[in-house]
């Protein structure tokens, strides 16, 4: 699926499991929207072989260059997204790290990498998105810094609503500060990744890794940036309700896990500058 002597310049990397309809939803927006060379690293978190055969049909047209990455069971989310950094740390200056259950919009791709760009301590950069649930939605946004950001319905077009935040937002940027990218879209420059290391497992199926990663990007000195005019679609945790998790319990457990790692972080740090 990947032809010789293509280099991209960003690695997407998508852990699925099943959900065919989304995956073939989001692949096609990449598809449709992306604007520089990419790559997509899709990751299959043990689907069913009907789920595989749906995807691969996108994941295989024309101009679409997929690596494919089978684990024969569900690993989790986190572990699954380490298989496909590992895999895209060999390719790409920029990896990209998207849910399955999103659709991105016009020229999003370049809209994250670009504060990275002309910034190296900046190490991740996030969209905005239409999500209630997500500090990254527009009316969070407004009532957090004053953007006066039009704000998405549900009889918004995506692509329509994309052109509304490049018209009065575009190449905006913002220092997040000590607020935590999510994790459902994220640009991530690849030297800070090579520094940090990978998410940390022991979040398991997910809820909490992208905190702790964003705690230990700020501890090693980085900046944490949001693009005000890339727009990303989130459906919003449809797999763990696919599989029937308790979000509210693996929730309390992960926090405390989050605050032990913080403490081993700092540690951690204090070792290597000792060194």
């Amino acid at each position: 699926m990947h032809t010789d002597g293509f280099k991209p310049e960003i690695s997407i990397v998508i852990p699925v499991k099943d959900e065919p309809e989304k995956t073939i939803a989001c692949m096609s927006s990449i598809r449709a929207n992306t604007k520089i060379p990419y790559e997509i690293i899709w990751v299959d978190n043990g689907s069913t072989e009907d789920s595989r055969r749906a995807i691969m049909v996108q994941a295989t047209r024309r101009k679409v260059h997929t690596k494919f990455i089978a684990l024969r069971n569900n690993l989790g989310f986190v572990k699954a997204t380490n298989a496909g950094i590992r895999e895209a740390e060999n390719s790409s200056k920029y990896i990209v790290l998207l849910n399955n259950d999103t659709e991105v919009s016009y020229r999003w791709a370049s809209k994250l990498i670009r504060p990275m760009e002309k910034n190296a301590q900046i190490a991740a950069v996030g969209p905005v998105t239409q999500s209630k649930i997500s500090w990254q939605e527009a009316a969070n946004l407004n009532l957090r810094w004053n953007l006066k950001m039009p704000e998405w319905s549900p009889h918004t077009n995506n692509q329509v609503y994309s052109e509304m935040l490049e018209g009065g937002f575009k190449g905006r940027h913002l220092d997040v500060g000590a607020l935590p990218l999510a994790f459902f879209a994220v640009a991530l420059q690849r030297a800070a990744v090579e520094r940090v290391g990978l998410l940390d497992e022991s979040f398991g199926i997910g809820l909490g890794d992208d905190d702790e990663y964003c705690y230990r990007l700020r501890a090693y000195g980085y900046q944490l940036h949001l693009s005000l005019d890339a727009f990303v679609f989130h459906h919003h945790r449809t797999t763990f309700r696919s599989l029937g998790l308790p979000v509210d319990k693996i929730r309390r457990h992960n926090i405390g896990v989050l605050r032990a790692k913080k403490h081993a972080v700092m540690e951690k740090i204090r070792a290597e500058t000792l060194d």
